[in-house]
């Protein structure tokens, strides 16, 4: 790496690398989403049992935050990121082997402890490299694309591969869904070796200024790391944002494992599509959604950025308009779509501003000594996590509940949607009350300077 010593530009290079290493945890995550059809026809499941399927990753993905966070802070994000996605990889190809339903949940409880070594392990590198001024974006760009990417495997690709592995054909004596989930864990493992060639946890370690030098405080400096954190802990203004966290974390469990079931009920109640052709075309809006996730969130970053350092407008602020917006959308999920082109419009939009979390991410870091960023980032997620995996593993009852028998896809899922909502109206409430702690951490940092 003697090439790259004193390079600033190699901060896009960890960017990249980042991008790809959290788009194999999203992949993950969303894996049986995809592949849901075969799994209710051959594991003879349903709702309910799908969001258990879900939710039974998101459990042990909550418990991971905080430890593998820790773990970035004290031992760097290369090799606790790339120790993670190896791990991921070889759990991913046993869940194509796997002989049932049972065996599946087991799985995916250990797929989803390992795979949080992705989100927090790489915000806090992320947060390592790039000061405030970039914080925004670029938090944006690498869970935009990043988790976008994974999904678009999750819910494209990997239908589309086991429909063709239907025909016949087989990897390593596999078929169907069963091949494309092992396909997909050998490009798991290809970005492991990426992560680890092509990773950097500090800029330090290239010669680099650091930023975390650079932005933490006098105070933060005289502390031990225990203290600093500990300090943080404390203050019941960091409790208050992760709950304004928590309704973006809750719609991100809902919206991607539900959208392309619901999707495919519309295709096949409005179109008069198969089973099989509905399931695609339900990943197809899928592929809409993921799509506002890539292309919005960096866009929404960057004038989030732009806001606050050239008018001082608190990053909370853009967050509770961004869960009013949500709130919106889920009721308008709840409803029957006018048209498909409308219906694209408003998940393609729903894609960016359920995307938005790494804003409240940018304000952790903010107010904040980035040196704590993993752990910090760790407890918040944690939080957020169990909320949204509780609410995915209600999130089946919640359907069966609210659904009216012959009523239409409509009412058939519109529970999920309730239930999205009840978490975004309280994340609109912390939200605004954090601004509260922004708006003064903003006037400390002006007369620092």
């Amino acid at each position: 790496m003697i090439i790259f010593y004193k390079k600033s530009w190699y901060k896009w290079i960890v960017l990249v690398v980042c991008i790809l290493a959290y788009s194999s945890g999203n992949l993950v995550r969303w894996n049986y989403t995809g592949i849901s059809q075969y799994l209710i026809g051959e594991w003879h499941i349903g709702k309910e049992e799908l969001g258990i399927l879900g939710s039974a990753f998101f459990y042990a993905y909550a418990i991971g935050q905080s430890p593998w966070g820790t773990l970035t802070d004290i031992l760097g994000g290369r090799r606790v990121i790339s120790i993670g996605i190896l791990i991921t990889a070889i759990m991913f190809s046993l869940f194509a082997f796997a002989g049932g339903y049972h065996a599946a949940i087991i799985i995916r409880v250990l797929m989803g402890f390992v795979g949080a070594a992705t989100f927090v392990p790489c915000m806090a590198v992320l947060s390592r490299w790039f000061s405030k001024k970039e914080r925004g974006m670029v938090l944006n760009i690498f869970s935009g694309t990043g988790g976008g990417l994974g999904e678009l495997w999750s819910f494209l690709l990997m239908p589309l591969i086991s429909l063709f592995m239907v025909g016949g054909a087989t990897v390593l004596g596999l078929s169907s869904w069963r091949a494309s989930t092992l396909i997909m864990a050998f490009v798991t493992l290809a970005i492991m070796i990426l992560c680890f060639v092509g990773m950097r946890s500090d800029p330090s370690e290239l010669g680099l200024p650091s930023v975390v030098e650079q932005e933490t405080r006098k105070q933060a400096k005289e502390h031990s790391y225990a203290r600093t954190l500990l300090n943080a802990l404390r203050d019941p203004w960091f409790w208050v944002i992760t709950f304004a966290w928590q309704g973006f974390t809750v719609s991100l469990r809902l919206l991607p494992a539900w959208l392309p079931i619901y999707a495919a009920a519309y295709y096949k109640q409005t179109q008069g599509l198969s089973s099989v052709e509905a399931m695609v075309a339900g990943g197809m809006i899928a592929s809409v959604y993921v799509a506002g996730r890539i292309l919005g969130t960096p866009v929404f970053g960057k004038l989030s950025d732009f806001l606050l350092v050239s008018y001082n407008v608190p990053r909370t602020l853009i967050i509770a308009c961004f869960h009013i917006f949500i709130t919106v959308s889920m009721f308008a999920l709840s409803h029957q779509m006018p048209s498909t082109f409308l219906f694209a419009v408003l998940v393609f939009v729903i894609g960016a501003a359920i995307n938005m979390f790494p804003l409240v991410n940018a304000v952790v870091a903010e107010i904040w000594p980035v040196k704590t960023g993993g752990a910090l980032m760790g407890m918040v997620n944690t939080v957020g996590q169990l909320i949204g995996a509780s609410a995915l593993a209600y999130s089946g009852f919640m359907a069966e509940k609210f659904s009216i028998a012959g009523a239409g896809y409509s009412f058939e899922y519109r529970g999920i949607w309730y239930l999205a909502m009840i978490f975004s109206s309280i994340s609109i409430l912390a939200s605004l009350l954090a601004m509260h702690r922004e708006k003064q951490s903003i006037r400390e940092n002006a007369l620092s300077h």
